[in-house]
């Protein structure tokens, strides 16, 4: 049926999983933060992509933990889980070795693109 989720053992690519958790963490997102709240997540999200290619991922989850808040904590937990990654992101990203810390880089990357994708499409901005 129309907007259904996949079965849980039909097989699905890293694009289509993180697409699926990012849809339903903006979801959350939406339904958990005030209006107020829910526009600055959309423009977090818009602008993290580029934070991140721009600086590395270390120094954007910094720089977001440090200015958004709990805004910047949401979008931060809903990151690390379209990534995949448990425990502290943060941590993970300044104890990685290269290799690690490069596909890490790789994943932050393609997985906030669908955060922003959904934040556009879902959460209502001026």
């Amino acid at each position: 049926q129309k907007g259904e989720i996949m079965p849980k053992n039909a097989r699905q690519t890293r694009q289509q999983m993180r697409a699926q958790t990012a849809y339903s963490c903006v979801l959350s997102a939406e339904k958990e933060l005030k209006e107020k709240k829910a526009e600055d997540y959309a423009q977090l999200a818009k602008k993290f992509p580029a934070l991140v290619h721009n600086c590395g991922l270390a120094q954007a989850i910094a720089f977001v933990q440090a200015k958004e808040g709990e805004t910047g904590g949401s979008y931060i937990s809903h990151l690390a889980k379209t990534m995949g990654e448990t425990g502290d992101l943060a941590d993970s990203c300044r104890t990685a070795p290269l290799m690690k810390y490069q596909r890490l880089t790789r994943e932050a990357i393609e997985s906030a693109t669908w955060i922003k994708r959904y934040s556009e499409a879902l959460l209502e901005t001026d």
